[in-house]
Parts: C-alpha cells; structure tokens; sequence
C-alpha cells in the first residue's frame, strides 16, 4: 500500500485537531446560565443559614458542609459574570451573605472541634473507670492497651509508655489470632485482613505463654506486657522483625 495515503490522512487529522481545539479552548458557559448558578446557590446558602439560625438545626457543623459547597459554585461562576451583573444590588448582597457563610463556616468547624474534645474526655472518663483500667493500676501498670491496637498505642504514646501498660486481648481483632509457628521460645500469631474487624494481617511474637498447637486461637483472658521490636530467625533461616510480648503469669 502507497504510504502517501496515510501519511495524508494524519496530516488532515493534526489540521482538524488544531482547527477546532481554539473553538473548544473558547467555549464558556453562557454568563445568563452563571448568574442563575450564582444566585441559586447564593439562597442556598441564605437558606441554611436560618435554618440555624430558627434553630431547625442544632448548630453550624450542621450546615457546615453545604455552605462550602454553595461557596465554591459561587467561586466557580463569579469570574464569568460581565459587569452588569457585578455591578447589581443582587451581587452585592451576595457578597454580603457569603462573608457571613464564612463566619458560619469558621463557627461550625469550632463547634467540630468542641464536640470531638467533648467526646475524647468522655471516651477518658469511660477508659479510667473501666474494670480493666482498674485492673492494670492495682498490678502496677500505668494503662491498658490492646493487642491488636500496639501500632496505635506506640505511635500516639510511643515506645517506652507502650512497655509500661498491661496489654489485653481485645473483642474487635485479637480474638482472632491464631498459633502459626514457633520459634523457640516465641509463638508467632497471626490474624487475616479478614478476621474479625481486623481489617489488615497483624503479627505478634508471645514467650512465656501457654502451650498450644499450630492453629489454636490465643487465650482470650491472656495478659501481656510488651517487650518491644526483635529479630526472629525463622525454620526457614529466615530473619523477622516482629513486635514481641510476654505473656503475665
């Protein structure tokens, strides 16, 4: 086949592509069509904010994210209103509504802040009257932790707290794990992304512990304290890093 004719036919293909793409490059919404989106969103927002303000809702968060999204329509259109619009009492108290949005918005996220403070110093109280918080301190323990959360305690405690709490087996995840080697003197337990509410595969090395048999799921009123990182050879001559903790006799 002649190469002439596809070569030509690329040729017409970049000519149309570069014809049309400044006609697509032009195309804008019609201004009419921005300033209705403009205005709609502009009651929205009018809207929600007596809603508060009746107290039909309990507060500014609740609205929150609805005047945000009024906001950034608002932002989105505003550039291609021609001067007749911007110049109208209409715009200008939009305007005016949405530097009130922004205080609303500022008042809902302080009210965010104040109820997740609310709910940490109860979750507080409620973990420091908890049977099993009581339970630590009279064994000379600073906290109780759970076993399928150490990631989490060390990283908002650290380390050297993490060594100092008694350590349980929790409902959500560490019910689930499961004897799947040893490796003197540890047992390695290991639960699935599925397990449970695990959600992830977790390992945890226990020495001092009872025994058991490839496959037994660990002692659901087992104690630990944690011991922290080490390297385990496996059976295999392969070498591990894995948290370790020894179980409480």
């Amino acid at each position: 086949m002649s190469k002439v004719a596809p070569a030509l036919r690329l040729l017409c293909a970049i000519t149309f592509a570069s014809a049309m793409t400044p006609a697509f490059a032009a195309w804008k919404e019609h201004p009419e069509n921005s300033w209705k989106y403009y205005l709609a969103n502009c009651q929205r927002m009018q809207e929600k904010m007596a809603d508060v303000q009746s107290g039909r809702v309990p507060g500014a968060f609740e609205v929150m994210g609805d005047l945000e999204n009024s906001q950034g329509s608002m932002n989105e259109h505003r550039p291609n209103l021609p001067p007749q619009y911007l110049a109208s009492g209409e715009f200008a108290q939009c305007e005016n509504v949405a530097a009130e949005a922004d205080a609303m918005i500022a008042r809902g996220k302080a009210e965010f802040a104040d109820r997740m403070n609310q709910a940490a110093e109860q979750g507080r109280i409620a973990h420091q009257n908890s049977p099993e918080y009581q339970r630590a301190l009279s064994l000379g323990y600073s906290d109780v932790g759970e076993i399928s959360f150490l990631k989490l305690h060390e990283d908002m405690d650290g380390a050297a707290r993490l060594k100092t709490m008694l350590i349980t087996v929790d409902e959500v995840c560490g019910q689930y794990f499961r004897a799947t080697q040893y490796v003197k003197p540890y047992v390695i337990y290991t639960v699935r992304p599925s397990d449970g509410g695990c959600g992830e595969e977790k390992r945890v090395a226990i020495v001092g512990g009872r025994s058991v048999e490839k496959g037994d799921y660990i002692d659901e009123r087992g104690e630990f304290q944690y011991v922290g990182w080490k390297k385990i050879v496996g059976a295999d001559g392969f070498a591990t890093d894995i948290r370790v903790l020894k179980a409480r006799r």
